[in-house]
């Protein structure tokens, strides 16, 4: 807020000085209001006075009138001096009237003048004043004396007027004008500042549970909070002022008043620390006692209630249990720069800006729970709780309690006062369901109504619990075989299925293998505290032969294996070799398990022509029915021709074949037409008929 500055002057040309001033201020002050009283008329100055400290925020004036005004005011007041230069341009006029000048200053204003004088050609001879009373002694005096002409300010015009005696004023200079305009407004928002500081501290007082009082080095009560007058039921004006003692006496139970006594004192020179004392209406406080480091000797008294302490506990223990159920993962923490992972971070970054569904599809080790926490900590219930569960980690009897939660009562061995659901504890916020596919029948069935109704109902109960929670699923299942077979409901998967993501698995991902590796050396070094240096980059080399059916989790356990036997050994050469043998080794000579899916053993073939493999047996059944059997048969038999074929011309022969019947091609590969229609956008395809 812009300050508002007063003026009082008895000098004739100082209000066309300010006024010229003003603009230079126009950003700093709202206005600057000016009064020219009579300067030997108390009351008119005091008048003056007080109705500009109505509109003002701070009053400039000289000595003589600022003393006049003291105590009378409530806004401060800025005295100006007579500088030196004000007096010399004073007697450089003066020596034009006459060459024996007098001179009238004020008692604390005096300067010794040199040898200007003799350079001006004039004798000065100086009278100094306390006060008005003096001023005029002071000018008989020079009178007396045979002086031409009287030098001082506007009041000394009024008495050497009267005295019959030419007179020069003591203009104050525009430099001086500006200096103290200036002082004035810094003097403003000194205090604006110190009182926006004291309200703030005087909110924060007031803010806090506790009750507060500040006591004077005699024990008096000089501040008091508004807990504090809520603790006791007593008024703020009723409590300062007094004797502590004297307050809580009355307050206090008898026993109470005796100890709060033998224990604290008028003086406090140390701290005295959680005291039970007891009101007479059986509340129970909490009183400690401090001296507080200053001249004045103040003491700072603090009053708790031990229900607000047993509350503040009961949150406290509540926080530290939900610290666990926060999302712990971004995306800075998934490593890797490849295209397919990218790809997946986008849809990530996308999905987290809805509160849809989402079900995310990836196998064993492709960091579907990574995923899930980072489109947590990328949405709109980010402080709100994350809860993840491993749906195929729980056992069939308990699922169902864990996940909706039970009353008392509900079974063998159910906990006193029941139990929250996860669904309860992640409301607002967002619960992750890893391995829904395993999922049983009648859970499904009532995840299926949390989902629809936004709703629980704990086992035993009766009563429904509305919950606010963004559900994400996650699966290495094609959930569509699985609601083919009857083991997931059909319904529960388009409830799901509203956002699909897709993760790559690491052989899709072949920049991302060394990218990774480096990254777990780092992180296992750090761990165990041993220095080892890293691989040669030709020798890591080896990794990007691996088709990693284990996925990041087997990259990840193979590098803390080479860390850990690294540490015990001297020479790490050929370390990288022997374990990567050992590899293959495990899982017969890195060819991929068996599939029955061709599109995915076409897959295994591209790997072994890159790592340079023998030949690869053809693919037994599918896992489809009989009547799919007979018809993919033909197909089956055709594969050998299609052995030196990108996937892009094995799926276009077999679109051929099939006249690009999608349902009939996807069940000819034994696939979902999900997994098809994905295959075929990857190799461009998808835009064929039918």
């Amino acid at each position: 807020m812009k300050p508002t500055i007063g003026l009082i002057t008895f000098e004739p040309q100082l209000p066309a000085i300010v006024r010229s001033l003003e603009p230079k201020f126009n950003e700093e002050i709202a206005a600057i209001h000016i009064a020219q009283p009579n300067p030997i008329n108390d009351e008119e100055i005091i008048t003056a006075a007080t109705t500009l400290a109505e509109i003002c925020d701070i009053l400039i004036t000289r000595a003589i009138p600022a003393r006049l005004l003291n105590g009378r005011l409530s806004i401060p007041i800025v005295t100006y001096p007579i500088t030196f230069r004000d007096i010399l341009e004073s007697l450089y006029r003066a020596q034009k009237k006459g060459n024996l000048v007098g001179m009238i200053l004020p008692a604390n204003g005096d300067y010794d003048l040199g040898c200007w004088p003799e350079i001006l050609g004039i004798t000065v001879i100086k009278e100094l004043y306390q006060s008005r009373k003096d001023m005029m002694k002071a000018i008989a005096s020079l009178k007396a004396k045979g002086v031409n002409v009287i030098v001082g300010g506007g009041l000394v015009e009024k008495y050497a007027t009267t005295a019959g005696l030419e007179h020069e004023i003591m203009q104050t200079s525009e430099e001086t004008a500006l200096q103290y305009i200036r002082k004035a407004i810094d003097i403003v928002q000194a205090i604006h500042q110190e009182r926006h500081y004291l309200e703030r501290v005087q909110t924060l007082l007031d803010v806090t549970h506790e009750g507060i009082i500040l006591l004077n080095k005699g024990g008096n009560i000089t501040y008091v909070n508004n807990p504090c007058s809520q603790i006791f039921k007593l008024t703020k004006n009723s409590m300062v002022g007094k004797q502590l003692y004297a307050v809580l006496e009355n307050t206090l139970t008898p026993e109470s008043n005796t100890a709060f006594k033998n224990t604290f004192s008028n003086q406090i020179t140390d701290r005295c620390i959680g005291k039970l004392l007891h009101l007479r209406d059986g509340t129970a406080i909490l009183c400690n006692m401090a001296p507080i480091n200053t001249s004045e000797g103040d003491t700072f008294v603090a009053f708790i209630e031990a229900s607000q302490l047993q509350k503040m506990e009961y949150g406290v223990r509540h926080q530290l249990a939900a610290r666990g159920l926060k999302a712990k993962f971004s995306l800075d923490d998934i490593i890797g720069k490849s295209a397919a992972l990218e790809r997946a971070k986008l849809q990530t970054r996308a999905f987290a800006a809805t509160d849809s569904t989402v079900l995310i599809y990836g196998e064993t080790g492709t960091g579907k729970e990574l995923f899930a926490h980072a489109m947590h900590q990328l949405g709109n219930r980010r402080q709100h709780p994350f809860i993840a569960i491993n749906c195929s980690a729980l056992p069939k009897e308990l699922i169902e309690s864990e996940l909706f939660g039970y009353e008392e009562g509900a079974f063998t061995g159910a906990r006193k006062k029941g139990k929250q659901g996860l669904f309860e504890l992640a409301h607002g916020g967002t619960i992750f369901l890893d391995e829904i596919g395993t999922l049983p029948l009648d859970a499904q069935t009532k995840l299926l109504r949390v989902i629809q109704e936004k709703e629980v109902i704990r086992l035993g109960a009766s009563q429904i619990i509305p919950v606010d929670v963004r559900i994400i699923a996650a699966t290495n299942r094609d959930l569509e075989e699985e609601v083919q077979k009857g083991s997931f409901r059909e319904d529960l998967f388009y409830r799901l299925n509203v956002l699909s993501l897709q993760l790559p698995p690491l052989r899709e991902r072949g920049e991302d293998v060394l990218l990774l590796f480096n990254h777990f050396f780092g992180e296992f070094c750090r761990r165990f505290g041993f220095n080892l240096a890293p691989p040669e980059s030709e020798e890591q080399q080896l990794l990007l032969a691996y088709h990693w059916p284990g996925n990041i989790r087997e990259l990840r356990n193979f590098t803390e294996r080479y860390v850990v036997l690294g540490s015990y050994s001297s020479d790490t050469a050929g370390l990288l070799k022997k374990l990567y043998a050992e590899l293959k080794r495990c899982q017969h000579n890195s060819q991929p398990p068996k599939t029955n899916n061709p599109v995915l053993w076409l897959e295994g073939l591209q790997e072994d022509k890159k790592a340079g493999a023998g030949k690869r047996e053809l693919p037994a059944g599918n896992g489809a029915s009989d009547a799919q059997k007979q018809q993919q048969t033909p197909v089956m038999g055709e594969i050998i021709d299609f052995l030196n074929l990108t996937e892009k011309e094995f799926l276009g022969a077999i679109g051929e074949k099939f006249n690009w019947r999608k349902k009939a091609m996807a069940a000819a590969l034994g696939v979902s037409t999900t997994t098809l229609w994905r295959k075929l956008k990857k190799t461009g395809l998808a835009g064929r008929h039918k």
